[in-house]
């Protein structure tokens, strides 16, 4: 049961961008009135947007990639459309 009560206290860290790896000690150690303390605190709106930004770059990088493929120059595109 403890180890829920560390999944969850550092999910809701995540969320509201508190310093996970400190939150899971805490929980650790605090178990379940960890997980209380960081519902009831504020959310860091700047840790927050670092993070959204970081996983949306992320993720518009690895679709591109996947979108485009591999190709150094117009003439693989080229190439690359003409097979399709």
């Amino acid at each position: 049961m403890q180890y829920l009560w560390i999944f969850a206290t550092v999910a809701m860290a995540f969320m509201t961008g508190r310093n996970l790896i400190a939150w899971a000690i805490g929980a650790y150690f605090f178990s379940w009135v960890a997980l209380l303390a960081v519902i009831f605190l504020p959310a860091r709106q700047e840790a927050m947007e670092r993070r959204t930004a970081k996983i949306k770059e992320w993720a518009e990088s690895t679709l591109v990639k996947k979108e485009i493929g591999d190709y150094q120059n117009v003439d693989d595109l080229f190439k690359q459309l003409e097979n399709k």
